[in-house]
């Protein structure tokens, strides 16, 4: 586990069925998830690239792996690391769901890669959640995204700040 590249996570876009409350969908989660596979629902929209979201889950299984984890559970430590926040409220008010929250990304992690997409898979089949097909990361426009990470003026930044604030969880 020395490079982000080398983390296997599996993921899923989806619109969010008006008939599963967010309740439910973490219900269904806790069920499907395992003691080494963890999965975590996230709001997609400041995803800014499939290395961002790489790069949380490496952190966040580092932070675990050399007992410098801020929250007791990986799935909220996946929340933080994508953040960049310490507290959890903050975190999950940028990358949390809830019932207005109309598209989804799924992640598992913690496996190897043919374990997050077995896990994953048996997760929607008992879901009647919808994968957006050809759904690529980021799912929002770019020009919001630099706003909202404040790289208006250089959009060449944009993941490079990410990936800092992602470490900066580490060092806070």
């Amino acid at each position: 586990m020395d490079n982000p590249s080398d983390i296997t996570c599996s993921y899923k876009i989806c619109g969010k069925s008006l008939r599963l409350s967010t309740d439910v969908l973490f219900e269904l989660i806790k069920k499907s998830q395992n003691d080494s596979i963890s999965i975590q629902v996230i709001n997609p929209k400041w995803i800014v690239s499939k290395k961002h979201l790489q790069a949380a889950v490496y952190h966040t299984l580092k932070a675990f792996k050399n007992g410098r984890n801020v929250a007791r559970g990986t799935e909220t430590e996946l929340l933080l690391r994508l953040s960049g926040y310490r507290q959890i409220k903050n975190a999950i008010k940028a990358f949390g769901v809830d019932n207005q929250t109309k598209t989804l990304l799924i992640v598992a992690f913690g496996g190897t890669s043919k374990e997050n997409e077995s896990i994953l898979e048996r997760f929607f089949s008992n879901t009647d959640l919808e994968q957006v097909e050809n759904a690529e990361l980021p799912i929002t426009n770019i020009q919001k995204l630099l706003t909202y990470y404040g790289c208006e003026k250089d959009s060449s930044l944009l993941e490079k700040k990410v990936l800092e604030k992602i470490a900066m969880v580490e060092i806070s």
